[in-house]
């Protein structure tokens, strides 16, 4: 038996896969706190910002980390002042070292606080801390 989608019935199928309902290519829920508590109010300068690196590179980002309640923050042993918390960061996944590189080069042209780790790039829009910093994690 063949099935037919009409227009609203595919725009609604295929939101999640090929358009965001945050910004052109993320969805908010790719941003939300990975425990499952719901939380998902990230910041739209964020997520216009990622959106702007995403275009720069033309190809998919992956999210590891969008907003974190302050539950999973405290589970995953990350700092208590985190910009994650309040919705001003995202780790940008990447695999590889030319991906790395790719990655923050892109970064490097919107974002001016930059933390980089070895399967992911921190980047955030926190304007309570110091601006033109990158830092390593260990």
């Amino acid at each position: 038996m063949e099935m037919w989608l009409n227009t609203i019935e595919w725009l609604k199928y295929t939101k999640g896969a090929n358009m965001g309902d945050l910004t052109a290519n993320f969805n908010r829920a790719e941003y939300a706190c990975k425990c499952g508590c719901g939380k998902d109010n990230i910041k739209d300068e964020l997520a216009t910002k990622v959106q702007l690196v995403r275009d720069i590179l033309n190809r998919p980002i992956k999210i590891n980390s969008g907003i974190r309640c302050s539950n999973h923050n405290t589970t995953i042993n990350a700092t208590p002042t985190s910009s994650h918390i309040d919705g001003w960061a995202a780790d940008l996944g990447y695999t590889g070292s030319a991906a790395r590189y790719e990655l923050l080069n892109a970064a490097f042209q919107v974002f001016d606080r930059i933390g980089i780790a070895k399967t992911f790039i921190h980047v955030d829009v926190d304007a309570t801390k110091t601006a033109g910093v990158v830092w390593l994690y260990s």
